[in-house]
């Protein structure tokens, strides 16, 4: 009997020793820190995006160069000139005013009968220093003047030496008889320097 206990005791002996052994080992496992984890893991994500950062290629922007506008600058004292504007027609003749008959259709005296139309035509020529404008004319001076409008104007410039033929539209009167019309030529300023004629012989 004494025996039996004997053994009983033994066995829960060894299983208190054993069970504090246990216990024991338990309490010298480490503990987890469970703060310590978290700032690992911060300091690791922090140390990752640098790396990643510093792996990464940075984009440098090309800058555009800008257009360099080249001035010209002129000095204060530098005129500016301005076109010169010019008027047509308003030059007036230089030199002196000559003229010439070099032709005349038809020739006087040509005969003619009453009130019939003819028309005559003289060739003049630039003997002068001076140019013909269009504002030059011809017009009648004197005696009969055969229906002729007044004045006939030069339609074209004529310089030195130069000839124009001016044509005059005119009428024979009713009378017969030797018939003189006296005409002039004129310059822009309608002073006369040349004076001509023509005569028709009216008969019936």
């Amino acid at each position: 009997m004494h025996k039996v206990i004997k053994n009983h005791i033994v066995v829960l002996s060894l299983i208190i020793f054993l069970g504090t052994l246990l216990s024991a080992c338990k309490s010298a496992e480490p503990k987890l820190d469970i703060d310590a984890q978290k700032t690992g893991f911060v300091l690791t994500a922090e140390v990752q995006a640098s790396l990643t950062s510093a792996a990464r290629p940075t984009a440098t922007e090309t800058p555009i160069p800008e257009p360099s506008a080249t001035a010209t600058v002129l000095p204060s004292n530098t005129p500016i000139l301005l076109p010169t504007k010019t008027t047509e027609g308003t030059t007036p003749a230089i030199g002196v005013d000559r003229a010439q008959i070099i032709a005349q259709e038809p020739e006087d005296n040509t005969r003619v009968s009453p009130g019939e139309t003819f028309t005559v035509t003289w060739t003049l020529e630039n003997t002068g220093t001076s140019t013909w404008t269009t504002q030059y004319y011809i017009e009648h001076a004197s005696g009969e003047s055969l229906g002729a409008e007044g004045k006939v104007y030069v339609w074209l410039p004529v310089p030195l030496g130069t000839s124009l033929a001016l044509t005059v539209n005119m009428v024979a009167p009713n009378t017969s008889g030797n018939k003189v019309s006296y005409w002039k030529m004129c310059n822009a300023s309608g002073d006369a320097f040349y004076d001509f004629s023509v005569t028709i012989t009216v008969e019936e």
